[in-house]
């Protein structure tokens, strides 16, 4: 019977009517000759996974720096001319994305009224963000503005696709964790600046990365050394044994991790068949 209506021939649509069971699948010989193996798996070679390491290592370093940056605000260690050239820093490294790394230019006109409107905002919202926390322990603070930096790194654009990316998410927690620490700082002029920081590293830094990664991978590479070196310095001038850590830690994820991808990626194997959804193909036209 089942050979009978296959001679009639068995279409794999549904919009029309047809002498089979909805759940018929062309058969036996049918079903073993659409079975398709890694259909979907890409193979990453070392070099490229080696990049991808760098460029979350390069998101890590930023956020430890500005943790340190913070820290020596605070307890006026370094010269508010640092935070001052840290500031011009940001604005000419975002000015420099806007002309050069950008893919789509916005109207100049609309884009800057938006800057300036954000900027206002920051001003005058500096005192409130200040003494927001004046109550509240400054243990729970660092605690919290840990694990909302942590959160900010989980669902951050690292330039792959997948369902965990999210920029909202990723913004917002970002900034409520450099909120949460500027709310410990006692002169609005450093609170403004470190602000205007935190936004231009979490709104723009995933896209400036991934595009500088991108089109300038020798110069990336150049960078992503030199901010490594002088977070490890940083970091030792706090602790030693955190600083040894934290270059370990970078070894780590830069050379030994893309080695066991490479190594594990062999072991891929997903099935494919006339069992999965059907995915509409979008004309060219």
């Amino acid at each position: 019977m089942t050979s009978s209506r296959t001679t009639i021939g068995w279409q794999k649509i549904l919009y029309r009517k047809q002498a089979f069971p909805d759940n018929y699948s062309g058969g036996d010989a049918q079903f073993l000759k659409e079975l398709r193996k890694n259909v979907s798996v890409v193979h990453y070679d070392y070099k490229s996974a080696v990049y991808g390491c760098m460029n979350f290592l390069t998101h890590l370093d930023t956020l430890t720096m500005y943790f340190v940056l913070f820290l020596n605000i605070l307890h006026s260690n370094w010269s508010p001319n640092i935070l001052y050239t840290v500031f011009v820093s940001t604005i000419a490294l975002y000015l420099f994305f806007c002309k050069f790394l950008a893919v789509v230019v916005a109207n100049s006109k609309e884009h800057a009224r938006t800057i300036v409107t954000l900027f206002l905002f920051a001003y005058a919202f500096t005192p409130v963000i200040r003494t927001l926390t004046t109550s509240i322990s400054t243990d729970t603070i660092y605690s919290t503005s840990i694990i909302t930096a942590i959160l900010s790194c989980l669902f951050h654009d690292y330039g792959v696709k997948a369902p965990v990316v999210s920029y909202p998410t990723s913004v917002s927690s970002g900034l409520s964790s450099a909120i949460f620490l500027l709310s410990r700082l006692e002169e609005d002029t450093p609170t403004l600046l470190l602000l205007v920081i935190a936004f231009t590293l979490h709104a723009y830094g995933a896209e400036f990365r991934n595009r500088m990664f991108h089109v300038y991978p020798v110069a990336s590479s150049l960078i992503f050394t030199v901010l490594s070196s002088f977070s490890v310095y940083c970091i030792s001038s706090f602790s030693i044994e955190l600083s040894v850590f934290w270059a370990l830690l970078h070894v780590f994820i830069l050379f030994v991790c893309p080695l066991i991808l490479i190594l594990k990626q062999t072991g891929k194997c997903t099935i494919h068949g006339p069992w999965d959804e059907a995915v509409p193909i979008k004309s060219i036209n």
